[in-house]
Formats: C-alpha cells, sequence, structure tokens
C-alpha cells in the first residue's frame, strides 16, 4: 500500500506552511486601500500583458509601478460570483453567489469591507452595474455605497452608469473625507468594456472596427483620473492600489463571443497589479495565483493582520521576489447549467495542467498549449483521474453539505434589467446539478450567442433573427432560456399565439422563474384569456411574497375579467407596502373606470402618468380624461405620450380618439389613419383604434380594427 499523503494531507500541510509563512512576515502599518476592478478586462488587451493596441496607458504605467502578477485566474467568468470570491476570499460554492442578480451575498463569509471597517477604517464603494448591487448583498461593510445606475433603454430602469459617472463619484469622496485620523478602503468598479461595445468619442474613433479596445481606452483614462488624484493629494504615499478584472472577454475563442459559458483562459485569465508604499516597481510574478488571494494579500498589506483560516494566500513573498507554496486554484461555470439546462463546467487548475470537468473532461497544459487548442484528455488519462479526484475533494472541502446552487426568485424587473445587460437569470430547473449526460455547454455556446445577437435585434435584422431563434428551440429542445427569447421575440413580431406557446414551454422546463410567468400572464390578459392569466399570475404572486409587481398584474387582470372587488383587496395591500407605486396607481384608475366611476379614477391615472417617463402611462390618463368628459385634457395627455415615444400606434390612437370627440374629426382620423398604417402587433392598439373609427362613425373601418384583434388573439 502506498505511504504517500493524499490530496487532503497535502492540503492540511500546504495550509500550515502558508499560515508559518504568514505569521513570519511583520505586520506593515495601517495603509489605505484602493481597489480598482474593471470588468470584462482580457488580460492579453492590456499592455502590460503584451498586447500593442495603446489603449492602456494608465494600468501600463501602473504595473510599472508595482508587481504584475502575470498568470492570475478568476474563480467564474461572471461579474457577481467573481466579486463574491475577491471581496471574500472563498469560492463560490461556500459564498453561495453562482450568478448575476439570481444569488445574493450572505453574512456567512466577511467582506473585505467588513474586515477592515472591523479595523478602523473608512470604507466606500463606486460601481458601475446592477449583478454587484446592494440589493444583492454587495454594500456589506461599507459605509458609503454610491450606486447611481440609470437607464440604459427606454425600457430598462437602473442597469448600469459608465466609468466616467462612477470615477467622479470616487473622486467627490476621495476629495472630500476627513482626513488625519482613519485609513480608507475605496472600491471602484468599471463596468464598460462590457458588452455592447459603445465607446464615447473620441475613442471610438481611435480604435475604429475595435469597440472592445476603445471601451477599454476610455475605462483606462478614468482609472487615470482617480490615479491622478491620489498623487496630487498627496495619499499615493500611504495607499496600497490593487487592480484587477473580475473576468475577461471570450471574441470568438473557442467559439464564445463574450463570457459566463465557458472557462478557457480567455475569460479565466485577469491582468492583477499591486502598487503602494514599499511595494517593488517593475516586478513580474509569473507563479499562477487567483482572485481568492486578493483578500489575504490585502489584510496584509494594509497591516490589518492575517486570517489563517482563508483558502486563499498572502502574495507578498511573491511581490519581494520570493516563492511561496503552490496551491491548487477551483474554476467554474454554472451558467450554462442554470439558464439552458447544459452540463455545469468546474475546472482544477494544478501547476501548468488545467481539468475542465463537464460533459467531457478536458485536459490542457496552460505552458505548452496557452490558447487550450490540444485536449490531452485522452492521452493523459491517470492525470485526468488524479486531477478530477482532488477536484472532489476540493469540492468536499468548498461546501462539505454538498453543492447545491440555490437561486432566489427573480421578479419581472430584474429580468429586464439583467436582458439589458446581456444576461439572462435561470433557476437550473430539475434535477442534479452535475449531470455529464445533459447537452455539452461547448458545443452550444454559440447557440447562446445566436440567442443574444437575436434579441437585440430590431428593423430589417428582426425577421430573419426571429426565425434563427425558431431554428435553435428545435435544435435545442430543452433549452428555457431558448423558449424564453423566442416567446420575447414573437410578442415584438406580432405572432401573440406563438409567445404564448413559448412561455409555457420555457415555463415547463425551468418552472421557477415568477418574472417570466408575470410576463406569460399579462399576455395571456392580452389574449383575453382571464382564466389562464390569473392561474398564472397568482402563481407568480405566490412565488415572491415580497414582490409587488406580479399583484398588481393579477389586478388589473381582475379588473378586466370584472372582479373588481378582488382586484380592489389586492391593491389595498399593495398600497399599504408601496403606496406611491405607478403601476398599482395605475391599476386603480382602471379599476374606478371599469366600476364606472372614471372621475374619481383621474387623480390615479394623473400620478401614475407623473411619476413614470415611459409612454403608455399618458395614454392610460387619455383614455381616462375621455372617459370622464374632458377631450381636450385627453387630447394632451395623448399628444405628451406620442412625443415620448413619436410613432407609438396606441398613443396615435388615443390622440385621433381624442381629436374626434373634441370635434376635430379630420385631423382625429389623421391620427387613427397613422395608427393603422403603423401596423400594431397588441390587441388593446386595435381595440382603441376601433373605438376612435366608432367615434368618427367609420363603421366600416372600425370593423376592420376589431378583426385584426381578434386575428391577433386567436
Amino acid at each position: 500500500m502506498s505511504t504517500r499523503p493524499g490530496p487532503a494531507a497535502l492540503v492540511i500541510a500546504l495550509a500550515a506552511v502558508t499560515a508559518a509563512c504568514r505569521a513570519a512576515q511583520p505586520a506593515a502599518p495601517a495603509r489605505n486601500l484602493l481597489l480598482i476592478t474593471i470588468d470584462t478586462l482580457r488580460a492579453d488587451h492590456v499592455g502590460a500583458y503584451g498586447a500593442a493596441t495603446g489603449a492602456t496607458p494608465a494600468i501600463d504605467a501602473l504595473a510599472r509601478a508595482g508587481v504584475r502578477f502575470d498568470q492570475a485566474q478568476t474563480a467564474v467568468p461572471l461579474t457577481a460570483p467573481s466579486h463574491a470570491t475577491i471581496l471574500t476570499g472563498v469560492y463560490p460554492p461556500a459564498h453561495g453567489v453562482r450568478g448575476n442578480v439570481v444569488f445574493t451575498l450572505g453574512d456567512a463569509h466577511e467582506t473585505l469591507a467588513s474586515r477592515l471597517k472591523r479595523r478602523g477604517f473608512q470604507t466606500a464603494a463606486f460601481v458601475g452595474a446592477y449583478p454587484v448591487a446592494a440589493a444583492f448583498g454587495f454594500n456589506r461593510g461599507f459605509d458609503t455605497f454610491d450606486e447611481e445606475f440609470h437607464e440604459t433603454s427606454p425600457v430598462d430602469q437602473g442597469a448600469e452608469r459608465r466609468a466616467n459617472e462612477v470615477a467622479d463619484a470616487a473622486l467627490r469622496w476621495l476629495q472630500g473625507r476627513a482626513r488625519g485620523g482613519s485609513p480608507f478602503f475605496a472600491w471602484v468598479h468599471f463596468y464598460d468594456p462590457h458588452a455592447p461595445y459603445t465607446p464615447p468619442s473620441p475613442y471610438a474613433a481611435r480604435f475604429p472596427g475595435h469597440p472592445y479596445d476603445g471601451e477599454i481606452a476610455f475605462t483606462d483614462a478614468q482609472v487615470g483620473r482617480v490615479l491622478d488624484a491620489l498623487r496630487a493629494s498627496g495619499d499615493d504615499r500611504s495607499t496600497i492600489v490593487m487592480l484587477l478584472a473580475d473576468h475577461g472577454e471570450g471574441l470568438g475563442d473557442h467559439d464564445e463571443l463574450t463570457h459566463g459559458v465557458l472557462t478557457y483562459q480567455s475569460t479565466m485569465r485577469v491582468p492583477f497589479i499591486v502598487a503602494g508604499p514599499d511595494i517593488a516597481q517593475g516586478r513580474v510574478a509569473s507563479p499562477r495565483v487567483a482572485t481568492i488571494d486578493v483578500v489575504p494579500t490585502a489584510l496584509a498589506l494594509t497591516g490589518a493582520g492575517a486570517d489563517a483560516s482563508l483558502l486563499g494566500r498572502d502574495l507578498r513573498p511573491l511581490m519581494e521576489g520570493k516563492t511561496i507554496p503552490v496551491d491548487p486554484l477551483y474554476q467554474e461555470s454554472l451558467f450554462g447549467r442554470l439558464n439552458c439546462h447544459w452540463a455545469a463546467l468546474r475546472g482544477w487548475v494544478q501547476g501548468d495542467w488545467k481539468l475542465i470537468v463537464g460533459a467531457a473532461p478536458e485536459l490542457y497544459n496552460l505552458v505548452d498549449d496557452p490558447a487550450e487548442a490540444r485536449n490531452l484528455a485522452d492521452a493523459q488519462p491517470e492525470r485526468v483521474r488524479r486531477m478530477n479526484d482532488d477536484l472532489a475533494r476540493g469540492l468536499q472541502r468548498f461546501a462539505p453539505g454538498g453543492d447545491r446552487a440555490q437561486p432566489k426568485a427573480v421578479s419581472a424587473e430584474q429580468e429586464e434589467r439583467l436582458r439589458s445587460l446581456g444576461y439572462t437569470a435561470g433557476s437550473g430547473g430539475s434535477g442534479p446539478l452535475d449531470d455529464p449526460s445533459l447537452p455539452d455547454p461547448r458545443t452550444h455556446v454559440a447557440f447562446y450567442d445566436r440567442l443574444q445577437a437575436a434579441a437585440a435585434a430590431t428593423g430589417p435584422a428582426l425577421v430573419p433573427a426571429f426565425d434563427d431563434v425558431q431554428r435553435i428551440t428545435k435544435l435545442d429542445p430543452e433549452n428555457p432560456f431558448a423558449f424564453g427569447t423566442l416567446a420575447s421575440m414573437a410578442y415584438r413580431y406580432g405572432s401573440l399565439r406563438v409567445a404564448a406557446s413559448a412561455f409555457a414551454r420555457a415555463l415547463a422546463l425551468d418552472p421557477d422563474r415568477p418574472g417570466v410567468r408575470q410576463n406569460y400572464g399579462k399576455l395571456l390578459r392580452e389574449l383575453e384569456r382571464y382564466a389562464d392569466s390569473e392561474r398564472e399570475l397568482r402563481l407568480a404572486a405566490a412565488q415572491d411574497e415580497e414582490d409587488v409587481e406580479p399583484k398588481i398584474s393579477l389586478a388589473s387582470t381582475l379588473i378586466a375579467e370584472g372582479k373588481t372587488k378582488d382586484a380592489s383587496d389586492i391593491l389595498d395591500a399593495v398600497f399599504r407596502k408601496a403606496p406611491q407605486h405607478p403601476d398599482a396607481l395605475a391599476a386603480r384608475a382602471q379599476q374606478l373606470q371599469r366600476e364606472g366611476r372614471p372621475k374619481d379614477a383621474v387623480p390615479f391615472a394623473e400620478k401614475a402618468a407623473a411619476s413614470t417617463s415611459g409612454p403608455e402611462p399618458f395614454i392610460e390618463l387619455a383614455r381616462v380624461y375621455l372617459a370622464a368628459g374632458d377631450a381636450a385634457k385627453s387630447r394632451d395627455a395623448a399628444a405628451e405620450a406620442l412625443r415620448r415615444s413619436p410613432g407609438h400606434p396606441w398613443a396615435m390612437a388615443a390622440l385621433g380618439s381624442a381629436l374626434i370627440v373634441e370635434g376635430q374629426r379630420d385631423q382625429g382620423l389623421e391620427y387613427l389613419s397613422r395608427g393603422v398604417a403603423a401596423g400594431p402587433r397588441r390587441p388593446v392598439v386595435w381595440a382603441s383604434l376601433a373605438d376612435g373609427f366608432d367615434a368618427a362613425h367609420d363603421a366600416q373601418r372600425a370593423a376592420f380594427c376589431r378583426r385584426q384583434a381578434a386575428a391577433l388573439r386567436q
């Protein structure tokens, strides 16, 4: 029998050696810490890592002023879980954040901010995008948490903000904070290199045809502003700067255009630079390190002391040209498993060897084959077996009770915010987390990119994109994300029956999606399938008791059914939680109007319109005014809706109806005709046009509009 110590014993021995190394290091005096994380920054697109684009002068200068870790690995190629590891120093199976928005960073593990705040640091964060919002636990330990996101499209509220805005907020805090007292820890998160790549001027012109590099250059300039401010104030003499990315970007490598699905080095290798007082300048540390090493290194460099319970290593010896024990590094992507019903991917990096386990194993030597083009799994089965056993033991250590991804319910609003950022939020559906019989994400990743591109299609591109999504649902029939995308596109395309069928299939595959179920319930209401709508919305409301949106939507369905008393009771409960919720105010106006009390409905509709930026609350307000007998105010409200969304056929219907009732028949008919020519894709718009033609005593065109509405509902 072999007497060689097993992997578990080796891990324990290495931890003891690491702890001894930490104990041998003298504690540094308390110093400020500036942590800069740049979303989606691929290492080989940084000048200090060999890029020749000239996009990163500020980051390159920081590398010359400090230590650059040449081979730094992230734990997961997604914003929220990667940042959770950076901030806690533990792997995803332990901290529990396995995707964006669907998971929340709990209090089981201290964050770097919590640790430093407990030691008297002033703490502040300035973040650029919704996946690391306070709502998901990323504010833990921060005295100041600045997340002034804004809408990224007419339908998406509060998703992200640009790097210059993040830098502005950070500079205001750095310049205004109390000086001469306690040290500070500031986290600055830039999101801009993330797709879609839309660099502002002059960076778009500087990098024609390469917008990703243009966004990197723009972000680098904002990094430079923050570092310049440190130098100008003299704080650079007492501040440790740690700059790294949360993950990289596929850019077509291994057929992955963006990130999240696969775990190849294009998305897993990240830039990592540390600079500051008493740190060697221009040094390159070549051993493999990981984002799990950030917390122990930061604690040591700031003089906050070590924590031997952390798996990560204090990297100061490497920064001094010495060595540290070699640790295996864990990686994962559950994105395909949770969203598309593809196999989970897990990785184990030992020295220069990297194992990826999913539907089938892949083995690469990262020195001989940095592009991961030659899979050596078949040629080295014994190495695969050993590394796979070590991976299993590592998982047992990270998650002793078994690894279970436990996502929370996601609201329709959160679904939209994620969609605006190019993400989705699945719950995984049924079955074990690790199931090698599921489709291989490495062969299916192109489907994900095609679905993303289709969802963003507009104008003439919408028709071929819609066709492509339908093809993908046939090629990958167990993929709930594909059917959810088909449902959304079919709704935009005007194929409501296809949309309803796709929603039903998406929910059959992944039932724990209240946001998707809520949208399905709304669609069923438009199709006048009120009983089905009520059933789906009651399920959505029950899935998340705290979310008022499905309850408001349920009330709207009950109103359409004539169950106004039930709707009123639901709205009363909503108002106790959210007395000024615009959708609830609009639903109350609908209820009162359905009860024949349009004048009582007016103030509710007015408040709803005043608190929103979209056109439809003004359309509803115009309809309420008209029912209350005030054609002039109805006209003005409809005109405001049209101003907010020129070409909106429902706004044209409302404006045309108001003008006709006001006595301006010819002008009203002109707007109604324009509404018809726009080819509405919603039954409610055709019904409104029919009402307008009825008011003008044009029975023929009113009947035509009603036939169009009926055809869409069938």
